[in-house]
């Protein structure tokens, strides 16, 4: 095996042990999200929404990752006087707007937080 193959292989095993990895860390459900993008003709736009994750209970560095995954933005409300220095240690205890909601890319979820 020559060096670049050797090379390639190293990557692939990270790239799976991190898909493994991703996958370990969530709640244990799996769902199948499907998105539908269309090519927009010339002048046309194409909106795509994806489904809000209920990320209620989760660590809020987990919460964060699977709602930045689905190209959304975070807001956080709460983490006391000092604000939060380290996302695992506060958990999510509300969200807005609900689970399963249907958002454009980039629009912003809100977290409510409460320590662990």
């Amino acid at each position: 095996m020559n060096a670049r193959a050797a090379i390639a292989l190293a990557a692939a095993c990270g790239l799976l042990a991190g898909v493994l990895l991703t996958l370990a860390v969530g709640k244990g459900d799996t769902k199948t999200v499907t998105k539908t993008v269309q090519r927009p003709g010339p002048g046309q736009t194409v909106i795509t929404k994806s489904p809000v994750p209920d990320v209620t209970g989760e660590r809020l560095d987990v919460a964060r990752e699977r709602i930045e995954r689905q190209d959304f933005l975070v807001e956080i409300e709460g983490g006391g006087a000092l604000g939060v220095i380290q996302d695992e240690n506060w958990k999510v205890v509300s969200q807005t707007p609900p689970p399963e909601t249907s958002l454009e890319s980039g629009s912003n979820v809100t977290l409510v937080i409460d320590r662990r």
